[in-house]
């Protein structure tokens, strides 16, 4: 069996960048990917449903949360590392996420004068990517992931940045959470229809190769990305996981990121659609 994971909003946009910015410098450059960008553009909406996972997430974490972790080093296998016959990968993604704002420092004329901040969803993004990083054809490839939410000026970034503090603390807090929960969507509650299409998602990456090639990409979806357009990767993954077999980049069974087994077969599909 061929088991493929996360295959919506979460994280599609961000494994297909990835891995495209990498195929991209190894056909055309002969070089290895060693730095990405992804620069996170997007509008839409949050459902009840959502919002209660997100919150028994938390609530699961806090409650099987190890202390001695702070301290223990773990030295088992990462599953995300593990190859199908059982070995670990040479191949490697590393963080270089933000913990706070700052202004773009990508070189693009678009972002000179806007300002980036932390994702929340940053930390799952780059683990499929680097699930996908782990079973490529590079050796001993390690690669910088950088990925941040883009604003048009820092007042934006600062607000997006300490909501996102806030929300979390109140998740958290026993006292705090049930006022929250009054103010925001309960499960069967979620975005209008025009925010659903009037919404989009918009993924600038920017690649380096070790020896200095520079590639670029932009994957857009022109509605909205938790809903409307997850939807629409999720009927294309099952399709192309079942039917374009002739085009997956790896034959045996095993547990995939989705770009790491249908790289261009599902990105032609979500371009064409």
């Amino acid at each position: 069996a061929k088991i493929v994971s996360l295959c919506g909003h979460d994280s599609i946009p961000w494994d297909l960048t990835v891995r495209y910015l990498s195929n991209k410098l190894r056909e055309e450059c002969n070089d290895e990917l060693s730095q990405v960008e992804c620069l996170d553009e997007l509008v839409g909406g949050v459902s009840g449903g959502t919002l209660a996972t997100v919150f028994e997430s938390i609530d699961r974490t806090v409650k099987d949360f190890q202390w001695d972790s702070l301290w223990k080093k773990d030295d088992s296998l990462d599953m995300y590392q593990r190859l199908p016959c059982g070995s670990e990968s040479d191949n490697k993604i590393v963080p270089d996420l933000l913990s706070t704002i700052s202004k773009c420092r990508n070189p693009s004329q678009r972002f000179a004068s806007k300002w980036c901040g932390p994702f929340f969803m940053a930390p799952i993004n780059m683990a499929v990517s680097g699930r996908s990083v782990a079973l490529s054809q590079g050796t001993n490839q390690t690669v910088r992931y950088r990925e941040a939410l883009v604003a048009e000026n820092m007042m934006d970034a600062f607000v997006a940045w300490w909501g996102t503090i806030l929300f979390g603390t109140a998740a958290i807090n026993p006292v705090l959470l049930p006022i929250l929960k009054n103010f925001l969507p309960s499960p069967g509650e979620g975005p209008t229809q025009s925010v659903l299409n009037d919404g989009f998602l918009c993924i600038s990456g920017y690649g380096i190769g070790e020896n200095g090639n520079e590639v670029e990409s932009v994957f857009y979806f022109p509605h909205d990305g938790g809903y409307k357009s997850t939807a629409r990767m999720l009927v294309e993954s099952s399709i192309c996981l079942a039917t374009d077999e002739d085009r997956h980049e790896n034959a045996a069974g095993g547990f995939y990121s989705p770009a790491s087994i249908m790289c261009d077969a599902l990105l032609d599909r979500l371009v064409k659609t």
